[in-house]
């Protein structure tokens, strides 16, 4: 336990004397490149944090388009929470860009974290709040900022992306076409 505690403990905000009682619930599992962690209109079952590796949550558009909402990377949780909270179909997919391991919690699981008492409540807020903060993030970013800025800002928070993650994958994530992001790509190399 010693070991899982001192990598873990920190990230996920637990301290020693309830690690073991959350950790316990946690389940190790891989995806290959591809592989769906959730389907769109499947309901969303897990809570993810990725171990090593990266993923990709996506959109496919009425039009059939592959729209990216956003990558979850080393050391963060993910999940399509309004799926998990409320037993709704997600509209998510949400899957692994390349080889990633996991761990898992089931939903079931973190409810009955949560019915143990304050601790957990507060622990469970807390990722709330990191979630909804990414999120608004998220969004003010493509209602505040130019393309060409919000390349500039993935670039500088995860300059891995670029040797992870298709142009196409990062064009839509930006909201341009990839011919757009070509032109962005070297107007910024140029300068």
């Amino acid at each position: 336990m010693s070991e899982n505690f001192q990598k873990y403990s920190k990230l996920l905000q637990i301290d020693i004397e309830h690690f073991e009682d959350f950790f316990s619930l946690l389940r190790c599992i891989t995806l290959e490149k591809g592989e769906l962690f959730l389907k769109q209109d499947d309901e969303c079952q897990y809570i993810g944090f990725v171990k090593h590796g990266t993923m990709r949550s996506f959109y496919i558009s009425e039009s059939g388009n592959d729209i990216s909402f956003n990558f979850h990377f080393i050391n963060q949780f993910f999940a399509d929470y309004e799926s998990l909270l409320y037993y709704k179909k997600s509209k998510l997919n949400i899957e692994a860009v390349q080889r990633t391991e996991l761990l898992i919690l089931h939903k079931e699981d973190l409810k009955k974290l949560y019915e143990k008492g304050a601790y957990w409540q507060e622990f469970g807020r807390k990722m709330k709040e990191k979630l909804y903060i990414d999120a608004k993030k998220r969004i003010e970013d493509l209602l505040y900022y130019t393309p060409e800025k919000r390349y500039i800002n993935l670039m500088t928070e995860n300059p891995s992306i670029f040797q992870e993650i298709s142009q196409k994958q990062i064009a839509s994530y930006l909201g341009v076409t990839p011919q757009s992001l070509s032109r962005i790509r070297k107007r910024i190399f140029i300068s």
